[in-house]
């Protein structure tokens, strides 16, 4: 029996760390500014605990989402599991039924979204990889008299 095992992304419902650095000015000092409770579409977590900085250089607020989380309102677990399902089999609006079974309201067209998004980005990750490809041939000849078996391999790299 064959057993596939998914690593989903994980979501967390509050960030332990604090920004490495402004969005803005690539500032390393921050004061939090406020927090605010999100909710979000997700299997198992229904809001989350996001804060907010000030940068201590430019001034300038932003949020600092927690691992799993974007502005979005899906968590990207959320996002994968939609791809997963629709990669499968299921259609968009498939997809979209059975996530009202687990009490998530998706439109189909979030899942359409969800799936070029991810598309979109295994395309950037696979471009630039290259691949050795290894390829042989063998054959019977005659030589010294007798049959000889004779293997030819060569290696070249590819571009995805």
């Amino acid at each position: 029996m064959t057993i596939v095992v998914f690593k989903l992304r994980n979501v967390k419902r509050e960030s332990a760390e604090r920004p490495r650095q402004c969005r803005y000015c690539e500032g390393e000092t921050f004061q939090r500014w406020g927090q605010v409770k999100k909710r979000i579409k997700d299997m198992r977590v229904n809001s989350v605990k996001v804060y907010r900085y000030r940068c201590c250089h430019c001034r300038r607020t932003f949020r600092y989402y927690p691992e799993g989380i974007t502005h979005a309102d899906q968590s990207e677990l959320l996002k994968q599991f939609a791809t997963i399902c629709w990669t499968l089999g299921l259609s968009h609006r498939g997809v979209s039924i059975m996530l009202s079974g687990l009490q998530i309201s998706l439109a189909h067209i979030s899942v359409w979204r969800d799936v070029q998004a991810e598309a979109g980005q295994r395309k950037k990750q696979t471009r630039k990889q290259s691949v050795r490809v290894l390829g042989l041939d063998d054959a019977y000849v005659l030589g010294w008299g007798e049959k000889q078996a004779v293997m030819v391999g060569w290696i070249w790299e590819m571009d995805r």
